[in-house]
């Protein structure tokens, strides 16, 4: 019983390994834009002083998070280690984004569904003020469709 339930289990790593292969990682060298789906979060967190507690006089820091439909890993950025996937993307407008009133109102509008975020420059988290593992600011967001 114990050698078929040993069986088993290797054969499900096994076939996990390749499914994560399968993606290719994403360079954040390479100029080019990014589109990624998931599910828009926002979430309040304390900023300075203490990022701590808003609560207790630190300063609040809103944030949009994606939730990742599935982790990624990311290479060319020396604030994230390449063999660790990535499920959380803190995203907002993009300084070159045209119109950002319009980007942050389809932001608020989207919070709690499933979502497609284009943009460009994403860079790993290397302050306190960053509150996931990547940033992307967005140049574009839709709504996902159920495929």
């Amino acid at each position: 019983m114990i050698r078929r339930c040993f069986i088993a289990i290797l054969c499900v790593g096994a076939l996990a390994a390749p499914a994560a292969a399968e993606e290719p990682c994403v360079d954040l060298k390479a100029s080019q834009t990014v589109q990624l789906k998931g599910t828009l979060t926002y979430k309040m967190f304390a900023g300075p002083p203490n990022y701590e507690d808003v609560r207790k006089g630190d300063r609040p820091e809103p944030s949009y998070i994606l939730k990742l439909q599935k982790p990624i890993c990311i290479v060319g950025d020396e604030f994230i280690e390449p063999d660790k996937l990535i499920d959380r993307v803190q995203i907002f407008p993009g300084y070159e984004s045209k119109d950002n009133k319009t980007l942050f109102r389809e932001l608020r509008r989207s919070v709690g569904k499933a979502v497609v975020v284009q943009g460009n420059s994403p860079f790993g988290a290397h302050t306190g003020h960053h509150h996931a593992p990547l940033l992307l600011p967005i140049t574009k967001i839709m709504i996902a469709s159920e495929n």
